[in-house]
């Protein structure tokens, strides 16, 4: 009798499935573990939202909001342009929709805070939390009705890819935001995630917050080159904050022109529009 007779041979794919199974089960046992509320500091588990954070994140999210942008708009605006906000009917951006878990707004606006002013990393999971369930309450999942008739239909999504950090947000913060939010939301959807493919031809000159809408667009013109080629892909481009858009729309156009069909923008949140 040989080895191969007394240890079975694995399937293809079985070892990665597997791993997934496993995984999932790991995550499981995570979630049961008391902590707390990174948005409240009430009782929660596994480091994630309490029920309550989660269920005032749900209400966010399915607010009147742009199709394309995520824009949270007011009756009368949503009644124009389509259901579009102003911007997007007369300059649509590149990317084809947007999803946004909650507008970076009170009280919201300071778990992004903790997580990237005070490098709280752990609050990556609450965000992806949030976002997943922003996302498949939304229209990017397919086989979800769309939650505005405006709004493009939808292929599956292929694979997620953050927005690179500028050098100067590295050496502030440590680690990319994006970055940390499109790895634990990969964990948490099992997509594909694409690490470096898109990369900064140069560095802005001021840190994007300080800027103008203006100069935001003008200083995220072919800010990014794509490294790899993405033929047939929907992309679902991954954020933790989306002001403009400009940065997104200037993400988007990179992976476009590398080859992705589609490309769709997930944030955990989006600013809302002043006044």
């Amino acid at each position: 009798m040989t080895i191969a007779h007394i240890i079975p041979h694995l399937r293809s794919g079985a070892l990665p499935t597997a791993w997934r199974g496993a995984r999932r089960r790991w995550r499981g046992l995570l979630a049961q573990v008391g902590s707390v509320c990174p948005a409240c500091e009430g009782a929660a588990r596994g480091g994630l939202l309490c029920a309550a954070c989660l269920e005032a994140v749900s209400v966010q999210a399915a607010r009147r909001r742009c199709p394309r942008c995520a824009l949270r708009l007011s009756a009368s605006r949503a009644a124009q342009h389509g259901g579009l906000c102003v911007e997007c009917a007369l300059y649509p951006p590149a990317f084809a929709r947007a999803v946004a878990a909650f507008d970076y707004d009170d009280p919201f606006d300071e778990l992004i805070a903790r997580y990237k002013g005070a490098r709280r990393y752990v609050v990556a999971s609450a965000l992806a939390q949030a976002l997943e369930r922003a996302v498949r309450a939304g229209d990017a999942v397919p086989g979800i009705s769309p939650s505005s008739s405006s709004a493009p239909a939808c292929r599956p999504v292929d694979a997620l890819v953050p927005v690179p950090a500028s050098r100067a947000s590295l050496r502030q913060r440590g680690f990319n935001p994006a970055g940390e939010l499109a790895r634990a939301l990969a964990h948490r959807m099992e997509t594909r995630l694409l690490r470096g493919v898109l990369r900064r031809r140069h560095e802005t000159p001021a840190r994007q917050a300080s800027l103008s809408r203006p100069d935001r667009e003008a200083a995220a013109l072919d800010l990014y080159l794509c490294t790899q080629p993405l033929a047939g892909l929907h992309i679902a481009l991954v954020d933790d904050v989306m002001t403009t858009g400009s940065t997104a729309d200037a993400a988007a156009r990179a992976l476009l022109a590398a080859g992705a069909v589609e490309v769709s923008v997930w944030v955990a949140a989006r600013t809302p529009r002043p006044g």
